[in-house]
């Protein structure tokens, strides 16, 4: 086993920037960090590869196939880091194949950068191995047909379709958005060469498939990555249209592969799929092609419900704002749109007072809806309609938060601090909060009279009965003895265990109280029997032991963990990781 060292650092030896545990250490959560040491110290790092500024390897997980990682460097330190497993971020074979450089910088093997390893091959030898890279991945050969075709400068639509295709099939998200971003890269660097039909072929083909396959596979783009590259498909595309002089036939195509792409968003509900589609439509469709386009919208329309519908109708009324035709944008809202798009549209036309009495018929039960039409009535100038409007909705009988607090933050905006204080109040005791209490608070404070307006608000029945509010009111204040007070009334209150927040507030002035609290916590933690809570507990252990060494405990802390290991003897998940924490 290898002894680490947090003062240990990489040489120059593969001119990349020094790289120490310590760095390491502080790029990873602790879990991740000690996960990893311990990944590393197993060996779980296969064939570690070092090639150029990147250092790539193999590590054993939880799946069949091993993860592949990858870290990228610059002059200035990491520039990026993957991997293939499930948890993403800077995860624990990440930390062990940077420790493996660290520590044991000569088990990578060096390679020369690719474009020289190739230039050793003549053409039969490059032909040999090529075809034993697909008789090994035979996956691959869609993707030297289609870089085959791009090279003769006739990209093949088909072989565009069936490389995306297989790409989707893929199990492994990152998977799935390396080999898409594959083909949007070589897209890309047809386009360098000024090859506007070839790249618009492969982006045709790609964003097409994305459209009608990413909702199988949307559970599994988490980052949105996948969509981001339908997005930055898209707005290739546009420069292709707007670049490469297709036909007729072709534009036609790929406005509508642009079109498909921006309804499967509103399909899917608004996730940022393929996210400017449609601003390249309005960018680049004639008038001609734009009839056609709007015959798809509008068939769209037949199938949608009302948010859809009125993400459609917005696209019938950007084109045409988009041309001048203002008067055709209002037709289009008085006929087809929802009555909120209608009664926002007459706040833009100078008519409050007609948006309003549209409000007072459909929108009663949004409140949502009528916060929204009264800030654009305040933006438009028609202030005392949109107090009104809200100020009776307020004081009704249906009352909603969101009026209570529209009025206090609007009269905030204004500097009337007594209206402000009246409506903040309201909101506070509607839903009492650390926030809302912080706002009364200022809001008192510039009228002279907090420490009133606090002893009434704390000593309210509202308040009194609700003890998990003047605990946190006491941790935002730093009021320890009150929160320790307090406490015991709340430990059964709803879902939220508040010891580890009132733990961490007694450290420094009652840490003997902190210490009681986080053994609690400690053992609540190993009751739950999953090795997520061990780690948990592994981590209250630390914060004990750094209590008990600052008040001179030491001898009391070492007792406590032997009773504790003496205790969990049968718990061999707990023991590991305990060890792993470096909890001996």
């Amino acid at each position: 086993m290898v002894v680490m060292s947090g003062r240990k650092s990489t040489t120059n030896r593969y001119n990349l920037p020094p790289l120490t545990e310590t760095q390491i250490r502080d790029m990873a959560d602790p879990r991740s960090f000690e996960r990893g040491r311990n990944y590393y110290h197993d060996g779980a790092i296969i064939d570690p590869v070092r090639q150029g500024m990147e250092l790539r390897g193999e590590c054993s997980g939880s799946r069949y196939q091993p993860y592949r990682v990858r870290v990228r460097f610059s002059d200035r330190g990491i520039v990026d880091a993957s991997c293939t497993c499930p948890r993403g971020g800077f995860c624990k074979h990440i930390v062990a194949l940077l420790l493996t450089y660290v520590h044991e910088p000569e088990s990578f093997r060096e390679l020369a950068p690719l474009e020289e390893m190739l230039a050793r091959f003549d053409k039969e030898d490059l032909i040999s191995l090529i075809g034993k890279m697909i008789d090994r991945e035979p996956s691959l050969l869609s993707l030297l047909e289609l870089s085959a075709s791009a090279a003769r400068g006739a990209v093949d639509a088909a072989s565009c379709r069936r490389q995306a295709l297989a790409a989707l099939r893929h199990e492994d998200p990152s998977l799935i958005e390396a080999d898409l971003r594959g083909m949007l890269n070589m897209a890309e660097h047809t386009a360098a060469k000024e090859d506007w039909p070839g790249a618009g072929t492969v982006c045709h083909a790609l964003l097409s498939v994305l459209s009608s396959g990413y909702e199988d596979i949307q559970f599994m783009d988490e980052e949105g990555d996948i969509a981001a590259v339908a997005g930055d498909c898209a707005e290739l595309l546009g420069e292709c249209l707007a670049r490469g002089r297709p036909d007729a036939r072709t534009r036609r195509e790929w406005l509508q592969a642009l079109l498909e792409a921006e309804l499967a968003d509103i399909r899917l509900g608004g996730v940022d799929f393929a996210s400017g589609a449609f601003d390249a439509i309005l960018e680049y469709a004639t008038e001609e092609e734009w009839v056609v386009l709007e015959e798809r919208i509008r068939e769209a329309m037949e199938e949608s419900n009302e948010w859809k519908k009125e993400m459609l109708v917005r696209m019938l009324v950007s084109w045409r704002e988009k041309h001048g035709r203002h008067e055709e944008a209002g037709d289009i809202i008085r006929t087809l749109g929802t009555p909120e798009q209608h009664m926002l549209w007459l706040v833009g036309e100078g008519k409050p007072d007609a948006a309003v009495d549209i409000a007072r018929q459909h929108c009663l039960d949004k409140p949502g809806v009528i916060t929204r039409l009264a800030g654009e009535l305040v933006e438009a100038g028609a202030r005392e309609q949109a107090v009104s409007l809200v100020t009776e909705l307020a004081q009704g009988a249906a009352s909603h938060w969101s009026y209570v607090q529209w009025l206090a933050e609007y009269y905030r905006a204004q500097e009337d601090w007594e209206a402000a204080l009246q409506w903040q109040r309201r909101v506070f005791l509607q839903n009492p909060g650390v926030d809302s209490f912080a706002v009364l608070e200022n809001i008192s404070k510039k009228l002279g009279i907090w420490e009133q307006v606090r002893s009434e608000l704390l000593h309210a029945p509202e308040i009194e009965k609700k003890p998990h509010v003047l605990l946190e009111i006491a941790l935002h204040e730093g009021d320890v003895a009150r929160a320790l007070e307090l406490l015991p009334r709340v430990r059964s209150w709803g879902w939220r265990n508040y010891k580890e927040s009132v733990a961490g507030v007694a450290e420094k002035e009652r840490p003997e109280d902190a210490i009681a609290l986080y053994k609690e916590l400690v053992e609540e933690a190993i009751g739950r029997r999953q090795r997520k809570a061990y780690r948990e507990a592994a981590a209250y252990l630390h914060r004990i032991r750094k209590l008990c060494r600052r008040t001179g405990a030491q001898e009391n802390w070492e007792d406590y963990l032997a009773a504790l290991r003496r205790k969990y003897a049968r718990f061999p998940a707990l023991q590991e990781e305990l060890d792993g924490a470096g909890l001996p």
